[in-house]
């Protein structure tokens, strides 16, 4: 697997030798280093002996996979999940498969959930107990879990190219890079479109070799050219929500994480404002991506209708993509989004938490603020109003 390694110098200069490194942040970032490296070697010796033991996936042909994209916590989890409910069309990642994307550690996980019948689950109770020491930070804001449908953010983690090493160091500026690739030049973006077909590839292989692929990841703004060499007829669904509401919900994930590590960092500081202004540049990517286009390969809703309109959403998707719903898919959909309506999020985050007016948006954006805030009636569906 390709890794830039004059990031990691640089993440472990930041994480241990500057001034202001705590004890707790000095402590995780020798723990990334090592568990990053450990993972990292097992998985590109498991990744080079697939060739051996499994030859055949090398010619399983990759169905034009499906991305769902926004800025985070603009909807992806949920329209992600219900697109899932398309099993019979649609293969998409758990978040072990990203941590662990090779043949073989797959069939050595496979084997052990095999022998846990033995032992009466205890390594289910095990995983329950990782899931709740690793992502106890962001309890109520976003579910996740090893073995939960989940974006494939870890396989850039990887890679040392992911927004999400943010999370560990929060240094936004430093590494504009993160915030959008084409700064690492061409040949870099050539061997990571490489490794990410050929991850895919091993998820479609294991599978049954038939699915298209459903990907969801909230970050892949910034790796776009990434996305577009490995899968030149990939389809897109573009999820936009109002950023007044998005990009301080999105960064409290940020921040929450950040404060199990350097709780002196605060909530109006440079840190999330330049946090904040990395989701803009998401937004401003992603408009003009979809100006870019044609409509046959790229949708963009909104996510209110989303929200009041699930069902009807999915069928504007399906329509604009060419794609049939079958009874048993829409008797699912249908089911899953009568029990979401149930569900009302008890977080609300303003802009003025982090330091950011209306006004940082507005100049932030520019000419794309318009296009991001233009609500559709509430009386209107997806089906007639959700593009933008």
């Amino acid at each position: 697997m390709y890794v830039h390694w004059p990031t990691l110098g640089w993440l472990m200069r930041r994480g241990l030798l500057e001034t202001d490194v705590t004890v707790r942040r000095g402590a995780q970032a020798a723990g990334f280093a090592l568990a990053l490296g450990a993972l990292g070697s097992a998985v590109s010796l498991a990744r080079w002996l697939d060739g051996f033991a499994y030859p055949a996936f090398r010619r399983t042909p990759v169905p034009p996979p499906l991305f769902v994209i926004a800025t985070p916590r603009s909807g992806t989890t949920f329209l992600h999940h219900l697109l899932a409910l398309d099993d019979e069309r649609f293969v998409g990642f758990k978040l072990y498969q990203t941590i662990a994307p090779a043949l073989l550690l797959e069939r050595a996980i496979g084997l052990v959930q095999a022998l846990d019948g033995y032992t009466g689950g205890s390594l289910g109770r095990v995983l329950d107990a990782i899931d709740r020491r690793i992502f106890t930070a962001w309890d109520g804001i976003h579910q996740v879990g090893l073995r939960a449908d989940e974006e494939d953010e870890n396989l850039f983690v990887y890679s040392l190219v992911s927004p999400a090493l943010y999370l560990l160091f929060p240094a936004i500026a430093a590494h504009p890079e993160f915030i959008d690739i084409t700064g690492l030049g061409r040949g870099p973006i050539r061997k990571l479109a490489r490794d990410y077909r050929e991850t895919v590839r091993r998820l479609v292989y294991l599978t049954g070799g038939t699915r298209a692929p459903l990907i969801k990841n909230v970050l892949l703004p910034s790796r776009l050219p990434v996305a577009q060499q490995a899968f030149p007829d990939a389809r897109y669904v573009h999820i936009i929500r109002d950023p007044r509401e998005a990009i301080p919900s999105a960064v409290s994930m940020f921040y929450a994480m950040w404060q199990t590590h350097s709780p002196a960092i605060a909530e109006d500081s440079p840190q999330t404002r330049a946090l904040a202004g990395m989701f803009l540049e998401h937004y401003r990517l992603l408009c003009d991506e979809g100006h870019r286009q044609p409509p046959e390969r790229w949708v963009s809703v909104r996510f209110e209708t989303l929200i009041e309109d699930p069902v009807g959403t999915v069928e504007y998707i399906y329509a604009r993509f060419g794609l049939s719903l079958t009874l048993d898919f829409r008797a699912r959909l249908e089911r899953a989004t009568s029990d979401a309506r149930r569900f009302k999020s008890r977080h609300a985050y303003a802009l003025d938490r982090f330091g950011l007016t209306e006004g940082d948006l507005r100049r932030g954006l520019g000419e794309h603020w318009e296009v991001v805030n233009q609500r559709p009636p509430p009386s209107r569906t997806a089906s007639g109003e959700a593009g933008a």
